[in-house]
């Protein structure tokens, strides 16, 4: 039950759109916390399982550890830290290098073609911060010691990443931020949680301005994973604090975990307080997970949002209460707001750390594509199962650190079916090569975990952009 990449599609320009073919360029890097406790080496089995657990210098020092909801809380060695500098600017200049290099790399192993979209796309998490978030700075701050705080920078050196002729014809899906402001509670670890992904479409500050370029894409729901819950609220940390020497609960900057029952410090509703004043800033708000780049249809995700459908049940909800729903669509240095696309998004994209492409969440027209990044399997080799799930014997599973998947209907006298294709035509390239003039782990140093995986970059082959069957 597969089907071919280039059915349904067309070698003529789309309506409105200068791009007939798409390449995917996206970034592994493991996002995740870096595990307290890891594997001695020393230690002479030749299991990992059964090796002596040791101290994990990356954590040492940082007074931010905890654990996933969905881990077990009575394991000491799925206890995780928090990694970041304690200078956050230092802290946000690394990582903005980091992903300066990724797209440098993806540019020079990129398809050259003006008529081919690339599309470079990092995991969710990549921008995180020491304590698990960055603060935005108050107003006293602002006033104090300037407008731009660590978030501010980020937005910014993003900016000047996409400002630049070479990326024209590139969309950046740049990962996500994780934000916090301090709450006006007795808690000191009392936070406001945000959690979106910086999107902009490259251009020439030569013969552009730029306008239409910046969105913003908020996450919706919280995960049990996205963040860690802090040690002073787990109920058995004792076997924790045995092997961490150097835990001083005084000093445990981890911000609390925003899912934790009871505990609401991650309000979606808050951005719409902030529209307005991104509006003002440049950036477009990608409220409904849908949006239209160059005449291409486009639905957006982050991790969860995708789990639940978010996109899709925009569209179904969209088409009951008459089709009022207004999206944002750029071209040509102008932006404006239209309805849903009646033949569902040509593109998909999912930024997540923890996620697979759940088929049931696909809101794709014949013969469009969908493209997924994560943050935590990302070194996974992609493949895809059929049957396999007893409590779905006739349905598609897709893994892998980067997946790209087109969705094909079948329309018979006696069915009506999707088909899937995943998409294996790629060449993996390390962003630091071993024996390159930057050793990874050195580079990755303070602000990523290098006990996972090298970060590299999975360059898809072009394939075409599906044309609309109806408007």
């Amino acid at each position: 039950h597969k089907s071919n990449n280039n059915n349904n599609s067309s070698s003529s320009k789309h309506n409105n759109s200068p791009y007939t073919r798409v390449q995917t360029l996206s970034f592994q890097i493991y996002t995740g916390g870096a595990p307290a406790l890891i594997p001695d080496e020393t230690t002479d089995t030749s299991s990992s399982s059964s090796k002596k657990l040791r101290r994990n210098h990356e954590c040492k020092g940082l007074h931010s550890y905890g654990k996933s909801e969905d881990s077990d809380l009575d394991s000491s060695s799925s206890l995780q830290c928090y990694l970041g500098l304690e200078d956050t600017a230092a802290d946000v200049e690394k990582r903005m290098g980091i992903m300066r290099d990724a797209v440098n790399k993806a540019y020079d192993a990129s398809d050259k073609d003006e008529s081919t979209l690339k599309i470079f796309l990092a995991p969710e998490f990549f921008w995180r911060g020491k304590n698990g978030s960055f603060e935005f700075k108050s107003d006293e701050e602002k006033e104090a010691n300037g407008e731009c705080g660590d978030v501010c920078h980020i937005l910014k050196g993003l900016e000047n990443i996409v400002a630049d002729k070479r990326f024209e014809n590139w969309l950046f899906l740049f990962g996500t931020v994780i934000g916090s402001e301090v709450l006006p509670k007795e808690d000191e670890y009392d936070y406001q949680f945000y959690n979106f992904a910086p999107m902009y479409k490259g251009y020439d500050p030569a013969t552009s301005k730029g306008i239409g370029k910046n969105f913003l894409v908020p996450k919706r729901y919280v995960s049990n994973i996205d963040f860690l819950t802090p040690l002073r609220h787990l109920t058995n940390k004792a076997n924790a604090m045995e092997l961490l020497d150097d835990f001083d609960a005084s000093l445990d900057r981890t911000l609390a975990n925003p899912h934790l029952s009871g505990h609401k410090r991650y309000d979606n509703e808050i951005w719409l307080r902030y529209k307005e004043e991104l509006t003002s800033l440049g950036y477009n708000m990608i409220e409904y997970g849908w949006f239209y780049m160059d005449g291409i249809a486009f639905s957006v995700e982050i991790c969860l949002d995708h789990l639940v459908h978010r996109s899709l049940m925009t569209y179904m909800a969209d088409v009951v209460t008459g089709s009022n729903t207004r999206i944002p669509s750029s071209s040509n240095d102008h932006v404006k707001w239209v309805g849903l696309p009646r033949n569902q998004a040509q593109i998909s994209l999912v930024a997540s750390a923890g996620m697979d492409i759940t088929v049931a969440s696909l809101a794709l027209a014949d013969g469009g594509h969908i493209f997924l990044q994560d943050g935590v399997h990302g070194n996974q080799t992609p493949y895809s199962t059929y049957g396999t799930d007893e409590c779905s014997p006739n349905e598609y599973e897709f893994f892998g650190g980067s997946q790209s998947i087109t969705r094909t209907a079948v329309i018979s006298p006696t069915d009506v079916t999707f088909e899937y294709e995943m998409n294996l035509n790629f060449s993996e390239f390390d962003l630091y090569p071993d024996g390159g003039e930057r050793y990874w782990k050195d580079v990755l140093k303070g602000v990523f975990s290098s006990t996972t995986y090298q970060p590299k970059l999975t360059v898809y082959d072009p394939i075409d952009i599906v044309v609309p069957s109806f408007v």
